[in-house]
């Protein structure tokens, strides 16, 4: 009798169903419902008045919508919502407001397009216009001082590809004070392998310049990488091999594993800021910081 041909690896020691899975959240975060549902309800308590919420339009598209909740501190935290890059929105992440608010720190919250109605280049766009915008309507007229970007899982890719962009005159890379990374993607190669390939439409080049760890030598602003450890091994290998990547060319500032936290149970710590990554997030915002001028 002969035995069935072991399957084809496709990446690294991966099978397609083994890649697929490993990029299918759902498969490695059992409450993944609670968490979510937590995140809108605690979200529609923060949209009030209490903490200074409104929202602005940083373009002429219906995406492009940013939440602030203002505050008169001196470093203004970004964050990038994640969500596969074609699910989540930036209500989803207004729980994060009590945590800033409590430490005086305004935060804003870029909207953009959704893959693959959107296609991920003019993602990036739209993102690197909504920085520009927050740093023209909070840093460039006095009120604060730089800014700390942050983003999980695609928005984590997101904010290490700002992390790499060059803005031009729009806005100078001593605003940025920091880029937090949390759980994210840097390199496109496996991503385009899996299933996800399915609504991501990129070809060979565009796949080189949006893949973050091919981008290290044009890295200036300082990265700080954050991983859960009962995230799904691939995610954990992203992470690793961009800290190495950052590592080896000098450029790496923290790449951490935090024990038990899974892929949205370490996102849901920026609301807490007791918590691990919550507690690293406040940190970049409140203390003084030294900036590498070679990077």
């Amino acid at each position: 009798m002969r035995s069935e041909p072991a399957p084809e690896k496709v990446y690294l020691d991966y099978t397609q169903a083994e890649l697929d899975r490993a990029y299918t959240q759902t498969e490695w975060a059992d409450n993944i419902g609670p968490i979510l549902k937590g995140w809108d309800t605690r979200g529609a308590h923060s949209r009030t008045a209490r903490y200074r919420y409104a929202e602005h339009a940083y373009g002429k598209s219906a995406d492009e919508r940013i939440d602030l909740f203002d505050a008169p501190g001196p470093s203004v935290h970004f964050h990038v919502h994640g969500g596969a890059w074609q699910r989540q929105s930036k209500e989803a992440c207004s729980f994060i407001a009590p945590a800033m608010h409590a430490i005086d720190m305004p935060l804003a919250v870029p909207e953009f397009g959704r893959l693959p109605e959107t296609r991920m280049p003019d993602v990036f766009g739209q993102i690197a216009r909504a920085l520009v915008w927050t740093y023209r309507t909070l840093v460039e007229n006095g009120t604060a001082r730089d800014i700390v970007v942050s983003g999980h899982s695609s928005g984590a890719h997101m904010a290490a590809l700002l992390a790499s962009h060059d803005f031009g005159d729009a806005l100078p890379p001593d605003a940025l004070r920091a880029v937090l990374c949390i759980s994210g993607s840097y390199d496109l190669h496996p991503v385009m392998l899996s299933a996800r390939r399915s609504y991501i439409d990129l070809d060979a080049q565009e796949v080189r310049d949006l893949s973050p760890i091919r981008r290290i030598a044009e890295t200036r602003v300082p990265v700080h990488l954050f991983y859960g450890s009962e995230e799904s091994p691939e995610f954990r290998r992203q992470s690793e091999a961009y800290g190495a990547a950052l590592a080896h060319a000098g450029k790496l500032t923290v790449c951490r594993q935090v024990a038990g936290r899974n892929h949205f149970e370490i996102a849901d710590d920026l609301g807490t800021p007791d918590s691990t990554v919550g507690a690293y997030a406040c940190k970049l915002l409140t203390e003084p910081h030294r900036r590498d001028p070679d990077r």
